[in-house]
């Protein structure tokens, strides 16, 4: 479609200086990018679905962020990850069932931009392939193409945007990242105009897993994101993730975490993965 060629080709004049900008940081970082080079590459090959989230959350009562969030309390994701032996499905308002579900990206960069929200709001990551606006407006433009070609089977996603709920659901689901001020959160519109909200829990980072195809069973719970993420009906375990990505100054502190609890996951900097994935075309970083 020649629309959805458009979106493309501008977001692409929008990457080309963070592809040379990659190429040059290879260079500066040869011998560490070198000595990770191998297990990207190894870990990228295996990995077909993504999960995107952050080391910390606002702790909330139930078991999904759409449940009384509590900002006085902190919950360790990772250290919940490894206690329940992987991800375990929960309740998510945007599924027609209403059932519980996990969410799996089925390309590395809509999951990325689910992660990177959780970075700490006065730190920087050495290096990013694209801002996290660029990709905002991208999936935003992509998913409004998709609706309106498909109309007929977006129909309960479009009722969804309009549940007496959807609000409360919006600053519940950003609330277990940030405080609220002035009792609010967020605003819908933030998102379209392709912001994206940061945290301000000290210290959060984001972490992308990559996982492989296990014995869970995956559907296309929302046919308008059918090109960017599936849902599991079962638990993902462990034993399905091929990697953990974290921010490069975070490696020796979730390496040693893992090792504390006797977890085997390999860690990789998800700035050196995103040099890595530099030099392939948007179409294929976008969907599948």
């Amino acid at each position: 479609m020649w629309l959805e060629n458009l979106v493309l080709e501008r977001t692409e004049d929008i990457l080309q200086p963070y592809r040379h900008k990659a190429e040059a940081l290879k260079e500066t970082y040869e011998s560490e990018y070198q000595n990770y080079l191998p297990y990207i590459q190894e870990c990228y090959e295996r990995a077909t679905y993504w999960h995107g989230t952050g080391r910390y959350h606002y702790s909330y009562r139930g078991e999904s962020r759409y449940e009384n969030v509590n900002g006085d309390g902190l919950l360790d994701v990772l250290s919940s990850i490894i206690q329940r032996n992987g991800l375990t499905p929960h309740k998510d308002p945007w599924i027609d069932s209403g059932g519980k579900t996990v969410s799996l990206g089925t390309v590395r960069m809509h999951s990325r931009l689910f992660a990177r929200i959780h970075l700490y709001e006065h730190d920087t990551l050495l290096y990013e392939f694209g801002s996290v606006p660029c990709w905002v407006h991208l999936y935003t433009r992509l998913l409004l193409l998709w609706l309106f070609t498909n109309l007929v089977n977006s129909r309960q996603f479009v009722k969804s945007l309009f549940r007496r709920s959807m609000y409360k659901d919006l600053q519940s689901w950003v609330g277990a990242i940030r405080k609220p001020k002035n009792g609010k959160v967020i605003s819908l519109w933030y998102f379209v105009s392709g912001e994206s909200p940061d945290s301000d829990i000290h210290d959060n980072y984001p972490m992308l897993f990559g996982i492989t195809k296990g014995t869970f069973e995956v559907i296309d719970a929302i046919s308008l994101t059918h090109a960017v993420e599936v849902r599991s009906l079962q638990p993902v375990a462990l034993k399905d993730f091929t990697h953990i990505e974290v921010p490069l100054a975070k490696i020796k502190e979730t390496e040693l975490f893992l090792e504390s609890k006797g977890a085997s996951l390999r860690v990789l900097p998800m700035e050196f993965v995103d040099m890595y994935l530099a030099n392939v075309p948007l179409r294929k970083l976008a969907y599948s």
